[in-house]
């Protein structure tokens, strides 16, 4: 199977995180911000992921296709993520948009390789809330309630002898959404969260973003 992706992409890494976990291949193709054109052609409107099963049949949102390899693999981990899990994520996303949507475009990441693809991903995602400049600007004070989720994070996880005891769903949503506030140095990690973040990253391939 295949799977076209934004490296960025919280979703996306929920999805590779959730693959790997349950030792499925995938073939991940990054798709440049700016192609208008090769998942088009798929689906008939560009969205990420998109798994090309191995009947040759596309699956978007990341959900389903989270769905369909927990079915695939016969396993019998929760495919529901936890209570704690949802709220804390409805807390988190706004704080991983404030921190990741100015920072993102200037990494090195696959889908914003030419200076088009930055320009666009600014005129898609720069409004009068999530203006970059102003971001950037407030850095502290975003830092400063990003730290409060990342403490909260690092309780929640249930870490034991650095492993966390959550469904694998679960585990998924945390890394997905870490992994992108990852892009602002200044964020404080506690010790045996940023080993657990570390230690995920390299054991599945799914880089944090830096």
């Amino acid at each position: 199977m295949k799977m076209y992706i934004y490296e960025h992409c919280p979703f996306c890494a929920r999805v590779r995180y959730v693959a790997r976990m349950l030792d499925i291949q995938l073939e991940e193709i990054i798709v440049d911000y700016s192609d208008n054109t090769t998942i088009n052609r798929l689906i008939g409107k560009k969205v990420v992921p998109n798994l090309i099963k191995e009947d040759g049949t596309p699956m978007t949102e990341s959900g389903d296709i989270i769905h369909y390899f927990i079915e695939l693999k016969k396993s019998k981990t929760p495919q529901t993520p936890q209570n704690n899990t949802l709220e804390w994520q409805t807390r988190a996303f706004p704080l991983l948009q404030y921190i990741g949507y100015p920072r993102w475009s200037q990494l090195k990441l696959g889908e914003f390789l030419i200076e088009e693809s930055r320009q666009l991903w600014k005129e898609k995602k720069q409004t009068a809330t999530l203006n970059f400049s102003n971001l950037l600007e407030q850095t502290e004070s975003i830092v400063k309630q990003v730290d409060i989720i990342v403490k909260e994070a690092t309780s929640l996880l249930d870490l034991q002898s650095g492993a966390s005891q959550l469904p694998i769903i679960d585990q998924a949503i945390y890394f997905s959404i870490l992994r992108g506030l990852y892009s602002e140095p200044s964020i404080y990690w506690p010790t045996e969260l940023h080993t657990w973040l570390i230690d995920q990253s390299q054991a599945l391939n799914v880089p944090l973003l830096k």
